[in-house]
């Protein structure tokens, strides 16, 4: 293999520079709590958090619109994540801070798995250095996505290690278990997220599919179709045979459809991909022509074979969430980013070409990497300064206040994020900020048939929650002839991100301060 063209690093092993990544975070994480979960995070967590501080596996919160879920047994999405969430908060408690931790423990699997991909593969440290940087583009952790992605990287590293060794010195091919291991991983992947599931049994079959044509390898055909049948199978079992928790399925999935139908690509969705993937995309540019370029050296396959597969399925998953699914569809093809740059620069170190152009790719990735990391910085920076504002115990305390001085009985609103104290509180009815009633999306102010209905008496908010969404209801709610008052007290003294329209989609989630809206009805 041409190594008189490779790029070169000072780094002189990507696990220092994984490392960083990781220790970064995990400061984050302890002296600033950062960053905030996202105003969806309970939704996945209340159920187990309501397990084990009051014994049933339910969500309240989520009673006014999805009332299988939130009264009688919480199936409105795959189990496998609330099976993992569930022995880790019983060590570790039911705080918002604990499930922020399981997400890094499992952020933190993630990266081993692509660091073990890389040295499989053979990838040159330089390379694999670079693609490392973009894993500063990963900054929110929550939902089950972590856990799918986790197990959609060992899927990827189980039908790696099916293949024949690419490197040289690497241990030699795998029994066939590691195929089946393979699916295994990818069955996993679908019962934690099926989207997430989806885009890695694609990315698999790629990859085999690739690999058969190209290097006349053997096609598992066995251990593909399970990716494919067994699903089939465990849903026709849950259809057949539970058919109480296909119900609750089908009850959240008519009111969070991922679909929103055939559309042209708006303007800031393209922005959001450009911000989000743009290792992948300019490594999508790069690829035809080095694939072009054939070579018979058995590292520079697997590169190439790799590279196509998560690539295509990145592509893939840009295109739909262009066209066809929610906009935040394309976090996905950013846990695939680090794998693609890493196998696409390590393809282009087989192509010979002058020193001065590999430097200049090098530059090209540094900047894209740096582009990536745009929310990192201002996790580093604004959300520090928002944490030395109103920190987490102190927002924490205030929560606490305010849901002890509540009357039993009252209905308050609150953002995700203060759930997780809310549900000690079970003489209160706390409804989750997402989810108050059913909503027309056509309708100006969405939420307010919602709040007239309940009659909140209060409403805790993050700043995301109340810029993104509640400025304008609680606006609305004043102009009520129903409504005797309504008071808005902000906790932040600082500005965080989400309450200036024109930074608010680059830089979110950082403030733990809440707003506080106390609204007096009249009898």
């Amino acid at each position: 293999m041409a190594q008189a063209t490779a790029i070169h690093f000072r780094v002189p092993k990507p696990g220092l520079v994984f490392a960083l990544v990781f220790g970064w975070k995990l400061a984050v994480l302890l002296v600033v709590a950062l960053p905030v979960p996202a105003n969806d995070a309970f939704f996945y967590d209340g159920a187990v958090v309501n397990w084990l501080l009051h014994g049933r596996y339910v969500n309240p919160s989520l009673a006014q619109v999805l009332p299988i879920a939130g009264t009688e047994v919480f199936s409105a999405y795959p189990p496998l994540y609330q099976a993992v969430l569930l022995p880790w908060m019983a060590v570790f408690g039911t705080s918002a801070l604990a499930a922020m931790g399981l997400h890094l423990a499992l952020f933190g699997g993630y990266l081993t798995v692509l660091l073990a991909i890389f040295r499989r593969l053979g990838v040159p440290n330089g390379c694999a250095c670079l693609a490392g940087l973009f894993l500063l583009g990963l900054t929110f952790h929550d939902r089950p996505d972590s856990l799918a992605q986790l197990f959609g990287m060992l899927a990827v590293y189980a039908w790696i290690r099916s293949r024949p060794a690419p490197a040289p010195g690497a241990a030699a091919s795998g029994s066939p278990r590691w195929a089946w291991a393979m699916a295994g991983f990818a069955v996993l992947g679908l019962a934690t997220s099926l989207q997430i599931g989806a885009a890695y049994v694609a990315l698999v079959w790629l990859g085999a599919l690739a690999a058969t044509f190209t290097a006349k390898e053997r096609l598992p055909v066995g251990p593909l179709l399970a990716t494919v049948l067994l699903p089939v199978v465990l849903v026709l079992l849950v259809v057949f045979r539970f058919p109480h928790l296909w119900a609750g399925f089908q009850e959240h999935a008519r009111h969070t459809p991922s679909f929103t139908g055939l559309r042209m690509p708006r303007f800031g969705d393209l922005l959001k991909v450009g911000r989000t993937v743009p290792g992948a995309l300019a490594a999508a540019v790069l690829l035809p022509g080095l694939l072009a370029r054939r070579t018979e050296e058995a590292p520079c396959r697997q590169f190439g074979v790799v590279a196509l597969a998560a690539t295509l399925t990145a592509l893939a998953v840009v295109l739909a969430c262009l066209t066809l699914l929610t906009p935040n569809v394309v976090g996905i093809a950013g846990y695939l980013q680090p794998l693609i740059v890493g196998c696409v620069l390590a393809l282009s170190t087989c192509v010979a070409r002058p020193q001065r152009l590999a430097r200049w790719q090098a530059r090209v990735f540094l900047l894209l990497a740096l582009l990536c990391s745009v929310r990192a910085v201002g996790l580093t920076t604004w959300g520090v300064a928002c944490a030395a504002d109103v920190s987490y115990p102190a927002a924490m305390a205030r929560v606490r206040q305010e849901l002890a001085s509540a009357r039993p009985g009252q209905a308050i609103l609150c953002s995700s994020a203060y759930l997780y104290e809310a549900a000690r509180h079970p003489d209160l009815k706390c409804i989750h900020s997402d989810w108050p009633g059913p909503a027309d999306p056509a309708d100006p102010n969405p939420d307010l048939p919602a709040l007239l209905r309940l009659k909140p008496a209060q409403l805790l908010l993050t700043q995301f929650d109340y810029f993104r969404r509640y400025e304008p209801q609680v606006a609305a709610l004043k102009a009520r002839r129903e409504v005797a008052a309504v008071e808005v007290r902000q906790t932040a003294h600082l500005p965080a991100p989400d309450s200036i329209r024109s930074v608010q989609r680059i830089v979110q989630h950082i403030s733990w301060a809440p707003v506080i809206i106390d609204v007096q009805w009249k009898p």
